[in-house]
């Protein structure tokens, strides 16, 4: 059982967005010029995709938890993902081990997943209709539309993601911390506080750590979203429909797929990327071997393309469902 501070947060949370989700459907049918319905379309996706993520995430966070600690935490030993998650669980609890840092994992995600749907649509609509003499081929539209809304979902919730990490990670053994017992003594109140202390105390340009992998690694959701969508537009793995409930097998499977390959091609970046937000002072000159650039990539596979499928069902269903209910306001306005 999650402890009841974490489910009065999951409560709260739900209820912040209904209210997002309710604001969205009224806005969304002020006005029927063709203009605003496509600003109107790009907010039903960015909120879909919001929602998705916060779903999906908390049914399978305890697996993002353990594949920071293996990347980070030098006393792990464990060859299970499994057995780390009982005793993580076990020794530190559920809500203050396995869910340590959920809450402000979830808002990084709801932001960043917001900022780079609404912004993915809206870019693409621009290159469309500019460049759509240079380029023809909507996949390779749909990863240069990808990577630029990466890129900006990245500047815009660059904090967000290092307060997580560092939430996360209080009191475990960092890889190439210079002070190791001053790292397990930090204690953060939560995310304003972690905010004010890093930017405090390590200076505000801290709270962008890890900026500069993170624009390499906008590399991850646009090979996601690009490789999901031509799987989608053309059918190649699974046709199953799209009017009814076996939709979501075809939409779990593409995205299952496509998450695969983007981790796999992305992951050794992903763990400098966690040291370096970490606080580890030697992550951007240490060398690496293969085996320690992939390590925790068997947990982060699990977590990272099952919760890419979840989201992407709940995704496809909400922008479904909302996107009829304003068809069906407009027609009766």
């Amino acid at each position: 059982m999650i402890g009841t501070t974490t489910t009065t947060t999951i409560l709260l949370q739900s209820c912040l967005v209904a209210i997002a989700a309710y604001i969205a459907y009224r806005s969304s049918s002020f006005g029927t010029s063709s203009h605003h319905l496509q600003l109107s379309n790009d907010v039903i996706h960015a909120i879909s995709a919001s929602i998705g993520s916060a779903i999906s995430i908390t049914f399978l966070y305890p697996l993002e938890t353990i594949r920071t600690r293996i990347q980070v935490d030098t006393a792990i030993t464990y060859s299970s993902s499994f057995l780390l998650i009982i005793d993580i669980g076990r020794k530190e609890g559920i809500a203050k081990g396995l869910y340590k840092g959920w809450f402000s994992l979830v808002v990084a995600l709801m932001v960043l997943n917001f900022v780079y749907f609404y912004s993915f649509h809206t870019v693409r609509r621009w290159v469309v209709d500019s460049l759509s003499h240079y380029l023809s081929s909507e996949s390779v539209v749909d990863l240069i539309t990808g990577y630029v809304a990466g890129c900006i979902a990245v500047l815009a919730t660059g904090p967000l993601w290092l307060v997580n990490t560092r939430l996360k990670l209080q009191g475990v053994n960092i890889a190439g911390t210079e002070n190791k017992a001053s790292n397990k003594e930090q204690q953060y109140t939560g995310i304003l506080d972690c905010l004010y202390q890093v930017s405090s105390k390590e200076g505000i340009l801290t709270l962008w750590r890890g900026t500069f992998t993170s624009i390499i690694l906008a590399l991850n959701p646009a090979i996601n979203l690009g490789v999901y969508l031509m799987l989608k537009r053309h059918h190649f793995i699974i046709d199953m429909g799209e009017n009814n409930n076996k939709g979501s097998i075809e939409a779990f499977v593409n995205a299952l797929i496509s998450k695969f390959f983007a981790t796999i091609l992305t992951y050794p970046i992903q763990v400098v990327q966690t040291r370096h937000r970490a606080g580890s002072k030697h992550s951007a000159t240490q060398r690496f071997g293969l085996k320690d650039m992939y390590r925790g990539v068997e947990s982060k596979l699990m977590q990272t393309c099952f919760n890419s499928a979840l989201m992407f069902v709940v995704y496809e269903h909400l922008v479904s469902a909302i996107t009829t209910l304003t068809k069906k306001k407009v027609e009766t306005s």
